[in-house]
């Protein structure tokens, strides 16, 4: 195996101008092409970081404002259940109330229907009185008589009452 000195020479020749062309028209490019990618890559990076510093600060609002709203929520609660209490203790007030006007009006109802009945009684027992008296004695007492006498049964009837 011989080596021809003609073919290295030619050999070597032809391998630096493919490397020449190669550099000229493909390094370049292939070199804007990995800038232009490392820029897209780092605009890519500082939107994802700029989106993440925004998610965030949005979040941190999200929870102060649920914060916020549990807050407000628990306040509404708070105030319905003081309303309620009071509502219900002006209610329990009315009704003790209303119970003690109608006990009462019921009080005095009776009252009023037992002094009826002592007086209905009185005035019964008054004529009883009169028509036993009468049929005791036989005749017709004066007006003078009668009165007296319906007193003094009234007066026994009162002391036994």
């Amino acid at each position: 195996m011989e080596l021809n000195l003609y073919t290295a020479i030619w050999a070597i020749v032809n391998f630096l101008v493919i490397l020449f062309i190669l550099y000229k028209f493909g390094y370049g490019p292939v070199i804007e092409f990995l800038d232009k990618r490392r820029e897209e890559i780092a605009r890519n990076i500082a939107t994802a970081e700029r989106n993440r510093a925004e998610s965030e600060a949005l979040l941190k609002e999200y929870q102060e404002k649920i914060a916020s709203a549990r807050e407000e929520a628990q306040d509404i609660v708070a105030r319905a259940t003081k309303a309620a209490e009071e509502e219900r203790a002006a209610i329990l007030s009315q009704a003790r109330d209303e119970a003690t006007a109608l006990l009462e009006k019921a009080r005095q109802e009776i009252q009023r229907e037992r002094d009826e009945a002592i007086f209905a009684l009185r005035r019964e027992v008054s004529e009883l009185a009169i028509m036993a008296a009468e049929k005791i004695l036989g005749r017709n007492l004066s007006q003078e008589d009668n009165r007296r006498m319906v007193d003094d049964i009234l007066k026994e009837v009162g002391e036994i009452h």
